[in-house]
């Protein structure tokens, strides 16, 4: 069987969740496949952890130009079709085989317009109502997704298929390590602190974060700094308004912006405690990512995080930084509650695995 695969995820240099997963989830397919040919369809040369694929793997560069999956990809899939075409992103070409698989990650799109542009609002639905036109099997991760999926497009249980997400505890596991001298504001962050990464955005929460850190630190005892890791996003003005109306505390907000994986391995090693109160997840990648660092965690009650973490973290309602505030207080002050939730973010990584995802999305593939 010929499988071809949108990997275009593996040439963009600055990956997101969805292209981590895409990029992964291929490099775990190499791993395990040796049956099948696949096809890798990019638009310019794939990062360097593409370079040891085995035999039945092949690249094919279909240059660069705008909207590439709608032009130079769907040219490819008329001149020369695989057996099946997988689109780890969701979007599949104008013109695709008849046995097409894609990942729908999540439905944030509907949930906040707001932070999205007009042209790529149009390319989000218009990906899921093509897939569903064309009757391609849909592949989720989180049960949540799943619901999103039935409530907006009332597609049949018998086009989705539930795929348990991938993730390599190694890559974040704890580490002794001190900040690069070179990172701009590696010299303020001394001292304990908590964690937060993600888009400085409303969809995340960091106004919340940022309410629910000036109650917490009316606890006079407590002084952990706030890291905020992440670029600025819709919503920015609100965060630094209330960043600046902090007064004292406002030199203990520290905004990293964007961070390499190095730096930010390093940046969760140290963190006392990871506060992840977003409002609406595909699945949430760092909260996995916190648990592989042995740091415990606060997240919200909705969306995919209370299935995630599985009882692994501190659940609390987003939209109301008292409880946040009340669950970062509980985690700093009481020592056993936060050696519990380690063991137990430690356990629950065991479900995770590339391997698993990729041998459970073959059978996807052998199933059509």
């Amino acid at each position: 069987m010929l499988i071809g695969i949108d990997a275009s995820a593996g040439w963009i240099k600055t990956k997101t969740g969805a292209e981590n997963y895409a990029k992964n989830l291929i490099l775990a397919l190499a791993k395990i496949d040796r049956k099948n040919q696949y096809i890798l369809y990019s638009p310019g040369p794939l990062d360097a952890d593409f370079g040891n694929l085995p035999t039945n793997f092949k690249i094919k560069i279909l240059k660069y130009i705008k909207f590439w999956t709608h032009t130079k990809l769907a040219w490819e899939m008329f001149r020369n079709p695989p057996d099946i075409l997988f689109s780890p992103s969701h979007v599949l070409p104008p013109l695709s085989p008849k046995k097409s698989v894609i990942t729908v990650h999540d439905f944030a799109w509907k949930y906040f317009p707001e932070a999205y542009s007009k042209t790529s609002l149009w390319l989000q639905k218009v990906a899921v109502e093509r897939a569903k036109r064309k009757k391609a099997q849909i592949i989720v991760y989180t049960q949540s997704t799943l619901r999103d999926l039935k409530k907006f497009y009332k597609i049949s249980n018998s086009k989705i298929s539930f795929v348990p997400m991938g993730f390599d505890r190694m890559h974040y596991q704890k580490i002794k390590a001190c900040l690069p001298a070179g990172m701009a504001c590696s010299a303020e962050i001394a001292g304990p602190y908590i964690l937060s990464v993600g888009r400085l955005e409303k969809r995340k929460n960091t106004a919340g974060i940022i309410k629910s850190y000036l109650l917490l630190r009316q606890e006079r005892k407590i002084k952990d700094k706030l890291v905020l890791v992440g670029k600025p996003g819709i919503g920015y003005g609100e965060i630094k308004n209330l960043i600046n109306g902090a007064d004292e505390i406002k030199k203990d907000i520290i905004e990293t912006g964007y961070v390499n994986d190095k730096e930010l391995r390093v940046l969760y090693s140290g963190a006392s405690l990871f506060v992840f109160p977003s409002l609406v997840e595909g699945f949430g990648f760092p909260i996995l990512e916190a648990f592989a660092a042995e740091i415990p965690v606060v997240t919200s009650n909705i969306s995919s995080m209370p299935e995630v973490t599985n009882g692994a973290a501190l659940l609390v309602n987003p939209k109301k930084p008292f409880e946040i505030a009340a669950a970062m207080s509980q985690i700093l002050n009481k020592s056993a509650l936060r050696r519990s939730l380690v063991l137990k973010g430690r356990s629950r990584l065991k479900y995770y695995s590339w391997e698993n995802c990729a041998r459970e999305t073959l059978k996807v593939f052998e199933s059509l």
